[in-house]
């Protein structure tokens, strides 16, 4: 049985089940997007967090998604460590067993100057029919198609291994070893595009009374990233605007100073 959901289910979890984080990041409100953790530099350490509930069996088929301006074209890229990998999503792919697509129809935008795509050259969508059928994912800003368009790599399934994942969300205190499952580090580096958020969601298998469910999850709001263009004006709204929390910056920029 297949059970779509958006977000998190009934069941009640330490952590997300998927979050997304970007090292030495700062958490805080840009404009519409909120509760986020932000970098200005180009070149970052992107982390991709699956975690176990106490019935969840397996989660497979992570999905990282990446909202880019509309009109905007430009490089990703994305480098797996340890062994990890993120393989662009450009054509609708069967998923699962009860013939369930994701993504869920071919990319039709030249997003990328660094990609060939699929065969007719997209690498990119301009809506949201890349989601998986009946799958209502959280509708927030940035990922929204009004304002955005967007980019897919499967990073793959993540395996269950005892506190190693640690909890993301933007509110403090941030808490560590917290949560069976894995994470999954990435070096991205971005250039041509003002900004880049992103998100992940993937599938989870939970075993329930009746039998094994399969459901779609995304990570919530709170446990999402975004790259910006450092701009004075947007230094300024999250310094008024964000909790402007968190961590040592790395980048040799005059963003790094403490808010």
């Amino acid at each position: 049985m297949l059970a779509i959901v958006g977000g998190l289910s009934s069941t009640i979890y330490a952590v997300p089940g998927f979050q997304v984080y970007i090292r030495d990041a700062v958490a805080g409100a840009i404009g519409q997007d909120e509760d986020t953790w932000f970098t200005f530099c180009s070149s970052f350490d992107l982390v991709v967090a699956g975690a176990y509930g106490p019935d969840t069996l397996d989660l497979t088929e992570a999905t990282l998604v990446v909202s880019v301006p509309q009109g905007q074209t430009g490089i990703i890229l994305l480098t797996g460590t340890g062994g990890e990998s993120a393989v662009l999503l450009a054509e609708a792919t069967l998923a699962l067993d009860d013939s369930a697509y994701n993504p869920s129809s071919d990319a039709d935008l030249d997003l990328l100057t660094n990609q060939a795509g699929n065969v007719n050259g997209h690498d990119g969508y301009n809506d949201m029919s890349f989601l998986p059928q009946g799958f209502n994912a959280n509708n927030h800003y940035p990922f929204q198609e009004s304002d955005s368009n967007f980019l897919l790599y499967s990073i793959g399934d993540f395996p269950c291994i005892p506190n190693a994942v640690s909890h993301y969300s933007t509110e403090e205190p941030i808490e560590y070893n917290v949560a069976d499952g894995w994470e999954k580090q990435f070096s991205v580096c971005v250039s041509g595009f003002t900004s880049a958020h992103f998100d992940v969601y993937g599938c989870e298998l939970i075993e329930k009374q009746q039998g094994i469910e399969t459901s779609w999850r995304m990570a919530p709001g709170s446990a999402d990233a975004t790259y910006l263009v450092p701009e004075p004006m947007s230094l300024l709204l999250l310094a008024l605007g964000g909790s402007a929390v968190r961590r040592r910056r790395t980048c040799n920029h005059p963003s790094n100073k403490e808010l």
